[in-house]
């Protein structure tokens, strides 16, 4: 009988990958790059296939490598899971990634994180930003927050509740400008635009047929970039309101026609594969996402299987 591969390199495969390199993986489990390598060349003996190409500047997966990675990470996944069931008395630990927006992160996760490590000490999170939708499994994430309809029939979700929007400017910016008094006045005043979606830069209000439109001033691809343009004063820009509770409520920035925006709010959720919902520090990690949601209305408590 073929001798099966071992749970830690498969592990120390998973982490070359990540990191993108024997030193940097070596790092992460306290050894030598030298026993990383011996790791991986002897996952590779075992399974008759090559799993990386290695060059002195990067290493590249090959195909086999490729499909290999994605089992590797179930087997690890698995093993966890198994380990979990058998320490359930126990506090949670080990590695938990967490893939979000941008402004998600900055404004809603990383303020109040220290919280949860506070509560779960032992539980080594990870986060990776990013405004693009990313799959799960490539990017070895345990969880990922998304905004606005979901389509992953695969995934489990669970609901965080949703955000407004919200049309501010810096009083430098109106004190130049002057209060508008109707809509219909903001195509007199410079907009601060988003590269992508366009949708975000659309001005429509309650009552009026036709959406306004302000003079462009600048274009940004990212909404921290865009907060920090209108908060210099260079125009107006909707924003979701959890980016621009603490400005308002600070006075860094005054909220336009507020109630009047007509815009639908969005959807925001945690989503995750359904053979990682039984770990239980992703569980925790869950339910400490929701006591930091946007949306003080009653959220969903239950993971359901997206239609």
């Amino acid at each position: 009988m073929q001798e099966l591969p071992q749970t830690r390199d498969l592990e120390i495969f998973v982490a070359v990958v990540d990191d993108e390199g024997f030193a940097e993986a070596g790092r992460r489990f306290g050894v030598a790059a030298s026993t990383v390598s011996r790791a991986v060349t002897r996952l590779e003996a075992q399974l008759g296939v090559q799993l990386l190409r290695r060059s002195t500047r990067q290493i590249e997966l090959t195909p086999e490598g490729r499909d290999m990675l994605q089992e590797a990470r179930e087997i690890i996944r698995k093993a966890e899971t198994l380990v979990d069931i058998a320490q359930k008395s126990r506090a949670p630990k080990g590695p938990l990634r967490v893939n979000a927006p941008v402004p998600y992160l900055i404004h809603r996760i990383a303020p109040r994180l220290h919280e949860f490590h506070q509560a779960y000490p032992d539980i080594q999170v990870t986060l990776e930003m990013t405004d693009n939708i990313v799959d799960l499994i490539e990017a070895g994430a345990d969880v990922a927050i998304r905004f606005g309809p979901l389509s992953d029939s695969d995934l489990l979700r669970r609901r965080l509740g949703r955000t407004h929007w919200r049309l501010v400017a810096a009083p430098s910016y109106l004190a130049e400008m002057g209060m508008p008094s109707r809509p219909a006045d903001l195509s007199e005043f410079h907009q601060v635009r988003f590269v992508s979606p366009e949708h975000i830069n659309e001005m429509r209000f309650t009552g009026w047929p036709e959406p306004v439109k302000p003079i462009a001033s600048v274009r940004a691809g990212n909404g921290e970039a865009v907060r920090q343009l209108v908060l210099n004063g260079m125009g107006i820009a909707r924003f979701s309101d959890f980016m621009v509770e603490n400005d308002l409520n600070e006075g860094r920035l005054v909220e336009l026609f507020p109630g009047q925006l007509d815009a639908a709010p969005l959807e925001i959720n945690a989503v995750f594969m359904t053979r990682s919902s039984g770990l239980r520090r992703l569980s925790v990690f869950l339910d400490w996402l929701a006591t930091i949601s946007p949306d003080d209305r009653k959220r969903e408590a239950q993971s359901e299987r997206l239609a």
